[in-house]
């Protein structure tokens, strides 16, 4: 559901406060669009139908003869809600119901109080003015409509590198970083804070690039380390460390989406989604430069491999960025599907990379920032000329798998596999064929047998003294008594007419069944000569198995199924085929067994396959407009090129053969587009101190905030790509300036000048991410297990409905870093829910923050806190050569990373001796393990400083 897809609960959770960018973004996508295309026809500012103009957010306010049309007070009792229900005697709108996830769409929407952007906390008034009424298609034609603000919007502007402003106090500025953000302080009157304790930032850092806290070794070796570079020392150990990537590409993963399965409705698994989490992690470790990295997102496969092979596999891999998005496969308007998947391909690359929300333009012109519908389909025209699906028309559409060989060494691979099959249903063939013929005959003698074996379990009479007489074989007597006579607690209604009929009719209900299951033998047989059909077809057909072999329903064909299934009458066990099949078909399936076995010996070793994308479209699409978003409405054609104002206008449009993917990546990574190394500078900036310079990471149009240091962002951008796009020379000037080592500790005069810290004044405190809080956790007790890579995830396909198969892997069970447990869309462990982890399903540079009770009492009632504490308190206990005092400052260092003061180490040792008193039962581990999972549990456990 599209609900789901943009994070609907947390959309709800904000519906009292100023509109969100979750809620905004709602409303352009699944809000705005229906307004146009269905209400404003007859309701916009020269057509008043009724007195009502709906085409601002007014006139949903003050409604029109009938009154308003949404209650904000009572949402669920709002007009437009009841007319759009058609419940009512009026019914909206009158072309016909609108379709049910629009209805929902509309509903969540009143009821977060019908946000509109631009018109926030409005109230009903009289006369207010409306906008003039939309164009027909609400489309700008050319860019030669932009506005000189449009086009002098700071984001748009080439990255110039502006001079270094002079400060006062030069020396608190360690490097260039500090000038920008000191000069800005002095000119408010504001003191930077003072620098943090030593701890408090090995802390800060460690967290900050590992994801984990520093160990007691690393602790000693630092406060040893008298040397003035001790700290860049840190910094140089902790960039080159594998944790590093782990804890950098979950942060990218953020931004691209990243989950094991396809979500919506059926949730299907993404088999092979961890290469690509494994690419991102890589990357991040071997510092690829980040335009490199962006290209081969976009278009890696379309890329000459950098080892020379005919292959690249790391930029097949690596365009998992497009694939892994949610799908709707299920989804039977398959066009719709598709342009689904466009849209939130086209969504995740414009705000994943170039911090502007194109998606907004699918229905009509953004309504804040000079991006035109044209420049959004021009976009989707890559996409879809890309190939997303292996087959998107079946029923269930099939997701594409990408083999990681050459075209020649997969197609060697798949015609010898090809082989194997077509062997293999060879004897299957003869085996069913055989079969068959064999339940025939018994369906024969099937009344026959069922009152043989009635006189058996009913009668109490022998089973060869019956056989003798009726002249039937005893061991199929035998099995049709177990098959038909009841047994305690078995649930058997297909035999329940068998059962209850009266002595006199048993003859004719036996021949009753006789004929239905005459009727579902040749069904079953239909059944699998369609399936052996489409599986010869697809055995042909590369990088998909052909489909499993049908099984009988349960419901519908329950007595068949019974009766071929077990030890069922008609079942022909292997040991009993000599005395059943033709000796031509035995031979047969000897010789054809022995030539599989060969085939298998010398089989290729098959090829590795990730989730991507490819070239191989069947047809080119011509792109057009599609007017209001409709795909059966075509507008004019929407050449393959880059959003107009921002070089569109003078790029020539992409023409040539294939996607053109490679056209778009190289303008997104190229140094004169002004957006993605911005972008990316401020991502980096945002997850190093917990804020953006421009503080809406995603969005950098009209809707988000503006930089509060544009000088410092373009000035960082520049020495970025001079510096080959290099993230983690970027990094590390940003840590080692001053401001980043500042203490997060506030006077009530800055706090008064900066209250939002939005001067940098002082570090910004944090709370731990969910990965770093459960990371964190399993390091201190050392269970925290360093695998690299991999996959934790089984099987193919999707699980029933409510089957456990569905569920993500819960993290409070595993020890492997919380970035290599698969995420399972449709069902997120609640422990990355309950900490705001996010949907996993659309864009997500900057993760909520919420503060709610159950997160306290997760950490103070868990079996996974407390066995954490009692691990930390065993040790601790069982190293008999600490005094107590000594082994209080063991568990502060340990799980705060500081040293006690005095009063805490009196106060903690006085708590040991209460509890011990309190509960007579309890021993020393367990006075340790509650006074380590109180500090576990502490507000300064899970906040960095």
């Amino acid at each position: 559901m599209l609900l789901r897809s943009i994070g609907f609960t947390v959309i709800l959770a904000a519906s009292c406060c100023a509109q969100t960018a979750l809620q905004i973004e709602f409303f352009e996508k699944s809000v705005r669009p229906v307004i146009v295309e269905r209400c404003q026809m007859c309701h916009n500012a020269k057509m008043k139908q009724a007195g009502l103009d709906l085409s601002s957010a007014q006139g949903f306010v003050n409604g029109g003869a009938s009154g308003p049309l949404v209650d904000k007070q009572s949402p669920d009792k709002s007009k437009l809600l009841k007319v759009i229900s058609y419940d009512e005697t009026l019914k909206m709108p009158p072309t016909g119901k609108l379709k049910d996830e629009v209805l929902a769409n509309l509903a969540a929407w009143v009821k977060m109080g019908a946000p509109w952007p631009g018109a926030e906390n409005l109230t009903a008034t009289a006369g207010a003015a409306a906008p003039a009424a939309p164009s027909k298609s609400g489309v700008r034609t050319g860019g030669k409509n932009f506005s000189k603000d449009e086009k002098e919007y700071w984001a748009f502007q080439p990255v110039k590198k502006p001079a270094l402003p002079t400060v006062k106090n030069a020396a608190w500025a360690s490097n260039d970083v500090d000038h920008f953000l000191l000069a800005k302080l002095e000119a408010k009157g504001i003191k930077p804070a003072a620098a943090a304790s030593k701890l408090t930032l090995l802390r800060r850092v460690t967290f900050d690039l590992t994801g984990l806290p520093p160990s007691l070794e690393e602790i000693d070796a630092y406060l040893s380390d008298a040397a003035p570079n001790a700290y860049e020392k840190v910094v140089d150990k902790l960039l080159a460390s594998p944790r590093y990537g782990e804890r950098w590409g979950r942060h990218w993963l953020d931004v691209a989406r990243y989950a094991d399965s396809t979500g919506n409705d059926e949730d299907h698994r993404y088999p092979y989604a961890y290469r690509y989490r494994d690419y991102v992690i890589d990357s991040f470790n071997s510092d690829l430069p980040y335009n490199q990295f962006v290209k081969e997102q976009i278009a890696g496969d379309l890329m000459p491999s950098p080892d020379g092979k005919s292959t690249n596999t790391r930029g097949v891999v690596a365009t998992g960025f497009l694939a892994l998005g949610a799908k709707a496969i299920a989804q039977q308007d398959k066009m719709k599907m598709l342009y689904d998947v466009y849209d939130e391909q086209v969504d995740t690359v414009s705000r994943g990379i170039l911090g502007i929300t194109l998606a907004c333009a699918r229905c009509h012109d953004h309504k804040f920032d000079p991006l035109l519908t044209k420049d959004y389909y021009s976009m989707v025209n890559y996409f879809a000329n890309t190939r997303s699906f292996k087959d998107s028309e079946t029923h269930v559409s099939k997701l594409l798998f990408t083999p990681l060989v050459s075209k020649e060494e997969n197609e060697k691979y798949q015609a010898y596999q090809s082989k194997i099959r077509d062997k293999a249903m060879l004897v299957e063939d003869i085996v069913d064929a055989e079969d068959s013929t064999y339940a025939k005959k018994q369906l024969e003698l099937l009344p026959r047998y069922m009152m043989a074996a009635r006189r058996v379990y009913d009668g109490k009479e022998a089973i060869a003294k019956v056989a003798e007489e009726t002249q039937l074989k005893e061991n199929i007597i035998s099995s049709f008594v177990r098959f038909l006579k009841p047994a305690p607690g078995s649930v058997t209604p297909h035999l329940d007419e068998w059962h209850n009929a009266p002595v006199e009719q048993l003859e004719e209900v036996a021949k009753g069944y006789q004929t239905r299951l005459a009727k579902s033998m040749t069904d079953w047989q239909r059944t699998l000569t369609r399936w052996r059909n489409q599986y010869r077809k697809m055995s042909k057909e590369m990088n998909m198995p052909p489909p499993d072999k049908p099984k009988l329903d349960e419901q519908k064909d329950a007595f068949l199924k019974d009766a071929f299934g077990g030890r069922g009458p008609f079942v022909v066990r292997s040991g009993d085929r000599k005395s059943i099949y033709a000796k031509e078909s035995l031979d047969k399936i000897e010789v054809l067994n022995n030539e599989l076995a060969e085939l298998k010996k010398g089989a290729p070793t098959e090829p590795e396959l990730a989730c991507a994308v490819d070239e191989a479209m069947s047809k080119p699409v011509d792109q057009t407009i599609l007017i209001r978003g409709d795909y059966n409405s075509h507008g004019e054609l929407a050449p393959k090129n880059v959003p107009t104002l921002l070089g569109g206008a003078k790029m020539e449009p992409y023409t040539g053969q294939g996607s053109g993917r490679l056209h778009l990546a190289n303008w997104l990574a190229s140094d004169e587009n002004p957006l993605t190394a911005r972008v990316m500078v401020n991502r980096v900036w945002y997850w190093t101190f917990g804020e953006g310079l421009v503080r809406t990471p995603d969005n950098f149009g009209k809707m988000g905030e503006r930089p509060t240091h544009p000088e410092l962002l373009d000035y960082l951008t520049a020495d970025f790509v001079k510096n080959g796009w290099s993230v983690k020379k970027l990094q590390k000037t940003i840590l080692l300036s001053s401001a980043y080592r500042m203490s997060s500790e506030i006077t009530p005069a800055a706090f008064k000048a900066d209250p939002e810290n939005k001067m940098w004044s002082r570090f910004g405190r944090r709370r731990l991410e969910v990965e770093e809080m459960r990371d964190g956790l399993l390091k201190l007790d050392n269970k925290l297990d360093y695998t690299m890579g991999g996959t934790m995830q089984k099987g193919f396909g999707t699980d029933g409905e409510n089957s456990n198969g569905r569920l993500s892997i819960n993290p409070e069970k595993e020890t492997r870093r919380t970035v290599y447990l698969p995420l399972r869309r449709a069902n997120l462990p609640s422990l990355l829910n309950l900490f705001d982890f996010g949907d996993a399903t659309t864009i997500s540079g900057k993760r909520n923050i919420t503060n709610i009770a159950p997160q306290a009492l997760f950490m103070m009632n868990s079996t996974f806190v407390a066995d954490r504490a009692g691990s930390i308190a065993k040790e601790l206990v069982d190293d008999k050569a600490l005094s107590a005092s000594n082994r209080m400052e063991r568990a502060y260092l340990r799980v705060l990373n500081r040293k006690p003061g005095a009063n805490e180490v009196d106060s903690a040792l006085s708590y040991i001796d209460s509890y011990k008193s309190k509960y007579a039962q309890a021993d020393d581990q367990k006075a340790w393990q509650s006074l380590c999972h109180i500090l576990l549990s502490s507000n300064e456990f899970i906040f960095v400083d």
